[in-house]
């Protein structure tokens, strides 16, 4: 019988990897063998404190610096990457940003950052990724989405359609890369007390009185079912979206 999660020698991209969620995911494949590459955009000093515990794992890895915006930087850091491993074997698709408050006050310029970040970022990476899991007939994809995708919270709906259409992405990415042996899923956290949750305001705290399980989530709690998704233990899952939630949407 296999390992339950088997990632040993797995070349993951994990975008956004410098935040709190980030770096849980990256020090996760790291324990399971896999080798997790570092992708940032501006923290260069906590992308290098990560490559140093992941080192310190006796995984040898690297960070690499790209704005997911930019088409010739994803294809440079795609290119990197296979220079220096030979392959992508899984990716998660990380990076985004959280934007608070309501839609009517709402400005273009912070609508237009989150859409590029969140969704044209996720495409881009996606799109550079999946052209060498084609050509190697094998690969693993997970999209870090958001409960807000699945129901809509009040106050983030930027944030939530965002991530509603990178669920839709998803499915349409399952459909298309079955073809080649490539599975795509997606995670869906509700709060979480790490990266955009280490600052809670007044209403965030206001929801654990709402979600069933009476507190926020964990960054383990997510990273666990992300690198299951990831491993062949999920060989027959793709096109799926698993909300990581403490049961919120039932509530």
């Amino acid at each position: 019988m296999k390992n339950i999660i088997d990632l040993k020698n797995k070349v993951v991209l994990v975008t956004g990897a410098t935040g709190g969620l980030g770096q849980n995911i990256c020090l996760s494949l790291a324990q399971c063998g896999a080798i997790p590459v570092v992708h940032y955009n501006s923290n260069s000093q906590e992308a290098d404190n990560l490559v140093e515990k992941i080192k310190a794992l006796g995984i040898n890895t690297l960070s690499i610096k790209a704005d997911i915006r930019i088409e010739s930087e994803v294809k440079m850091l795609t290119k990197t990457i296979v220079e220096k491993f030979g392959r992508i074997d899984c990716l998660v698709n990380n990076a985004g940003i959280l934007l608070r408050g309501f839609l009517a006050m709402q400005s273009l310029e912070k609508y237009k950052d989150a859409v590029d970040i969140n969704l044209l970022g996720n495409f881009l990476v996606s799109k550079y990724v999946t052209q060498i899991m084609i050509s190697q007939k094998y690969g693993s994809i997970v999209n870090v989405s958001s409960a807000a995708g699945m129901g809509g919270l009040k106050g983030q709906g930027v944030y939530s359609s965002t991530k509603g259409a990178l669920n839709s992405l998803t499915v349409v990415m399952a459909k298309e890369m079955s073809d080649f042996n490539v599975r795509v899923n997606a995670v869906a956290p509700g709060f979480i007390a790490t990266g955009m949750l280490e600052k809670a305001t007044k209403q965030d705290e206001k929801y654990k009185e709402i979600i069933p399980l009476k507190r926020f989530g964990e960054a383990s709690e997510v990273s666990s079912v992300v690198l299951f998704l990831l491993s062949d233990a999920a060989s027959y899952m793709t096109g799926q979206v698993l909300v990581i939630d403490g049961g919120l949407l039932i509530s």
